[in-house]
């Protein structure tokens, strides 16, 4: 939030971001391929941060016209929508499917914030290209009366209470093939709240999947920890022709994370992850506890865990 900026700037700031959602509802979601010299077309969710959205309607009214406001007309509570993305990286648009993955209302230090997650998929990737994630905290503000000439009376139909972005995390990266994984939303602690995002990877025979934990705390979205699910070696290419000099080098290892209910640290249970399976040093089955650490902001998560370099030459 940018709540030292003076009321003058924020007024600017409003009225250009919904005036742009405005352009974006007349257009639909066709995006033109610019003309030689002309700026291509960015990701809508690279807009700054709008401190506050007067809208009006029912809730799920209000975040459709955030969401449209966003990443324009085409936007959808309930169903994926297809736009076009530009990538700097090849400078060419291309095409992207995206959709709500995620979305809930809580209980944070005793407000009411309102979770979102849009997940992003590149629909024609490479097997390295992860996809994206934007992850947004809303909270309604106090209702009260708006002058008709305010800059976004009556934009999104009749002036209702006031939505206040309060946190946002964008172009998170996380999976492969150009999609994301899954998004759903946990609780650590009694009022602590948190995205949990299950991705895949892999590596030259190697394959894993993790999830990260995305939380809210103090009106920032911070990655609080990474923790595997799952990693293997069984795709190793060399152990195709020779699979029998291969079996004491196999490892195929479970990770199954439990959150307690007591024994909170600043305000984060503490995490008991379960290992089962066979690892690179023989059969695997143990027990680890992670303490959040208020220092770092994080579950400090030990490399033997998370087996890193576990099959490594």
């Amino acid at each position: 939030m940018r709540r030292s900026d003076p009321p003058l700037q924020r007024r600017c700031r409003y009225t250009a971001a919904l005036l742009l959602a405005a352009l974006l509802a007349g257009c639909g979601d066709r995006t033109p391929t610019p003309g030689p010299g002309k700026p291509r077309r960015v990701l809508d969710s690279t807009a700054e941060v709008v401190d506050t959205l007067h809208l009006g309607g029912s809730h799920e009214q209000r975040l459709l016209a955030f969401l449209r406001s966003r990443y324009g007309a085409a936007a959808r509570l309930d169903a994926p929508w297809q736009d076009q993305w530009d990538d700097t990286d090849v400078q060419a648009l291309r095409p992207v499917t995206r959709q709500v993955c995620a979305r809930g209302t809580v209980d944070t230090d005793g407000h009411l914030q309102h979770l979102l997650a849009v997940c992003q998929a590149l629909d024609q990737a490479a097997s390295v290209e992860p996809g994206r994630v934007d992850l947004y905290v809303l909270r309604d503000g106090e209702e009260h009366a708006l002058d008709k000439d305010h800059p976004v009376a009556g934009l999104f139909g009749p002036p209702g209470r006031p939505l206040l972005v309060i946190a946002q995390r964008l172009h998170g990266e996380y999976g492969r093939h150009g999609a994301p994984g899954t998004v759903q939303i946990d609780r650590l602690g009694p009022q602590r709240h948190a995205f949990r995002i299950t991705h895949d990877g892999s590596g030259r025979g190697h394959a894993q999947r993790s999830r990260t934990y995305v939380a809210v705390h103090n009106d920032r979205l911070r990655e609080v920890a990474l923790l595997r699910e799952h990693v293997d070696n069984l795709a190793t290419p060399h152990c195709d022709d020779a699979p029998d000099d291969c079996a004491d080098a196999a490892f195929n290892v479970d990770f199954t994370t439990t959150v307690g209910d007591s024994d909170a640290v600043d305000g984060y249970w503490p995490l008991t992850v379960r290992s089962t399976g066979q690892d690179c040093t023989g059969p695997a089955h143990a027990y680890d506890h992670l303490i959040f650490d208020p220092r770092t902001r994080t579950y400090p998560v030990p490399g033997d865990l998370q087996r890193e370099g576990c099959g490594e030459d």
